[in-house]
């Protein structure tokens, strides 16, 4: 029974540690921004019922989110702010976040703990969006890519001369031959590029080749 008692107590403090890790930060406390950038033919492929996986666009790279990161330990997430997202700004980023329900769960778990106002946070989205330039062979690509990781970083590399190896990762899926699913990209609080951190390094994709399917 002592053991139980241990063991569930033990479990709790953790769940306390966690949970105060998320909801007890302040808005505004963090160290820099981590974009993340969904490759959305390969979500389409395990959630084809989603928003952006129906109608008569397709998408290749849409903005998962914009999210506040610390050196150490990952960002503030669910802070206690509660404001809504106006419908002007959610309609405003449908081409980039064409999920409504996208822009209302990045809000509440990230946009609250940026410190600023729905529009002023999704104004910040916009422009560290427009600031990468997509390479152009993942722009619409008819047909399945099968590169390497440093082949891919490569060619963002190549097309944003700003940017530096360490400062970017791909994160992937576990198949056999694993499908390219986000770009994340580290950036200062004025969305300068700059080097991420070990804790945020620790999703990084370690395969040496990945699939990226292509936008039907």
């Amino acid at each position: 029974m002592a053991v139980v008692t241990v063991a569930v107590l033990g479990a709790s403090n953790a769940f306390a540690r966690h949970h105060q890790r998320y909801t007890d930060a302040s808005p505004g406390n963090f160290d820099y921004y981590l974009l993340s950038l969904s490759w959305s033919p390969a979500f389409c492929l395990d959630s084809p019922g989603s928003a952006e996986c129906n109608g008569p666009r397709r998408y290749g790279f849409i903005v998962h989110g914009l999210w506040p990161e610390n050196e150490r330990n990952r960002g503030p997430e669910h802070c206690d702010v509660h404001r809504d997202v106006p419908d002007d700004v959610v309609a405003g980023l449908a081409d980039i976040m064409p999920a409504r329900g996208l822009v209302y769960h990045e809000w509440s778990a990230h946009g609250t703990c940026s410190g600023l106002e729905p529009g002023e946070f999704f104004g910040l989205v916009r422009r560290a969006y427009a600031h990468l330039t997509m390479p152009a062979e993942f722009v619409r690509p008819g047909q399945p890519i099968q590169q390497s990781t440093d082949a891919i970083l490569g060619d963002f590399l190549r097309a944003n001369r700003d940017l530096r190896r360490d400062e970017m990762f791909l994160t992937c899926s576990r198949q056999s031959v694993p499908r390219l699913r986000e770009l994340r990209i580290c950036l200062d609080r004025s969305l300068a590029p700059r080097t991420c951190s070990e804790d945020a390094l620790r999703g990084a994709c370690t395969s040496g080749a990945l699939l990226v399917p292509p936008v039907r």
